[in-house]
């Protein structure tokens, strides 16, 4: 293959960044995606299974941790990765967490203020249990808040849920970049599978993939950005004789379940508004649950009896900061344990949880199975890559969750973003 200035390997929110940014800066840009490409508008009857890798890659997006309590992650293989499914939140990198490692990324926030639409929902725009979980968390004394979003087009927005794509075209996503950064040259390889990274004399030159029809190719280039995620990213250093993976967080979460005695009017947006108890390591926030993702958890946590109660429920996300430990192998094995101090967050986060559901009226309470939302810290900063993102192979560097140095019960999309434009800029300064 011709050779590029950089390979940019996943299409997620820090590889889409830094295509972007460097494909308007003029350089020679190769973007390899996984995945195939999955416009959010897929048509009435388009199955959400297309942004996690469709049938044949489930069992690469559909994961399980080793260790106790056994975890679920899902990521999504798809251009635009998981920003393809998620609800849009927009929350603020804890700026003094990045500068102990070394990271000033402010001028970086306000970049990419500038150039999406950042919000909450006005009150106007709330919906009925988003407002029924807001007034009952006030009422115990929490500091409940609308939580900003990322819009493509606020005009479009409609309340439902966005997690498996939103059809309205008020949403942004990563995917919005990619298009960017085709517009300025850029070309994607999709279904390519990058297989491991192609390095001579501690430099990479290149990276090797395999596509969807089981063919090898070889792409070369100046410089080579992994940002395969928080998963995939650690498993292709690891493949390629670098060492990554010591060390993970997941932002454990439990999804806690309430049930009114009338329904509850429309399907919403999940975390509409909430809270993150910095001290305590607990974030909250309402968390509807659209058909699919209800019957998955009513059959996953065995609560058959409460298969067509769905308009009537009221639901909460708990997530928090967990402890980096375990780690991913090369064969794309997560083990993972949650320490005391983990489980004691959980425990705190549930007892709140309850007590806003038993003040907004709900009944028969009950949380789902422990999951994990942002998978990350397996390439973390200071230990795999250093305060430029750059690894100890010359101009290979890494931008995704994986380098995020610790757990945030947060999500992490505009840290990334954010990480993405500070290396795009150190990239073209050299």
């Amino acid at each position: 293959m011709k050779k590029q200035d950089i390979i940019v390997v996943g299409s997620g929110a820090g590889g889409a960044t830094v295509a972007k940014e460097m494909a308007e800066r003029g350089y020679r840009v190769s973007i390899v995606e996984w995945g195939r490409d999955n416009p959010p508008k897929g048509g009435p009857f388009a199955h959400p299974l297309r942004f996690f890798g469709g049938r044949k890659k489930r069992a690469h997006a559909f994961l399980k941790t080793e260790g106790e309590p056994q975890i679920e992650i899902v990521r999504a293989i798809t251009t635009g990765g998981s920003t393809l499914v998620y609800g849009g939140v927009s929350w603020d990198p804890p700026l003094k967490l990045f500068e102990k490692y070394g990271v000033d990324i402010k001028n970086e926030l306000d970049s990419v203020k500038n150039e999406i639409i950042i919000r909450p929902l006005a009150p106007s725009e709330m919906g009925a249990a988003g407002k029924r979980i807001r007034d009952a968390a006030i009422r115990v004394g929490l500091n409940w808040q609308n939580i900003d979003r990322f819009f493509l087009d606020p005009e479009k927005f409609r309340q439902s849920s966005y997690l498996f794509g939103d059809r309205t075209g008020a949403r942004w996503d990563a995917r919005v970049w990619i298009k960017r950064a085709i517009n300025r040259g850029a070309v994607v390889y999709n279904e390519h599978y990058c297989e491991k990274l192609i390095i001579k004399s501690g430099k990479v030159i290149g990276i090797q993939t395999i596509t969807a029809q089981g063919t090898k190719k070889e792409f070369f280039a100046d410089v080579v950005v992994v940002a395969a995620g928080g998963i995939g990213s650690p498993v292709i250093l690891n493949h390629s004789g670098v060492k990554a993976g010591e060390g993970i967080f997941v932002d454990p979460y439990v999804v806690a379940v309430g049930y009114l005695d009338r329904a509850v009017t429309g399907a919403e947006v999940t975390r509409q508004a909430g809270i993150l108890l910095h001290d305590d390591g607990v974030a909250f926030g309402d968390a509807s649950l659209p058909p699919q993702a209800y019957m998955k958890l009513i059959v996953s946590n065995k609560k058959i009896n409460k298969i067509f109660s769905r308009n009537k429920c009221l639901s909460l996300l708990v997530e928090i900061d967990d402890d980096i430990s375990g780690g991913i192998d090369s064969a794309g094995k997560i083990k993972k344990t949650l320490s005391v101090n983990d489980l004691a967050k959980l425990d705190k986060g549930k007892e709140i949880a309850t007590s806003i559901l038993e003040a907004a009226g709900a009944k028969d309470i009950w949380f789902s199975k422990i999951a994990g939302v942002h998978p990350g810290g397996a390439c973390k900063i200071g230990t795999v890559v250093d305060a430029n993102l750059s690894t100890c192979i010359e101009n290979l560097y890494v931008c995704d969750a994986s380098v995020l140095p610790e757990s945030m019960a947060i999500p992490p999309v505009m840290s990334i973003l954010c990480l993405g434009k500070r290396l795009a800029r150190h990239l073209s300064s050299q």
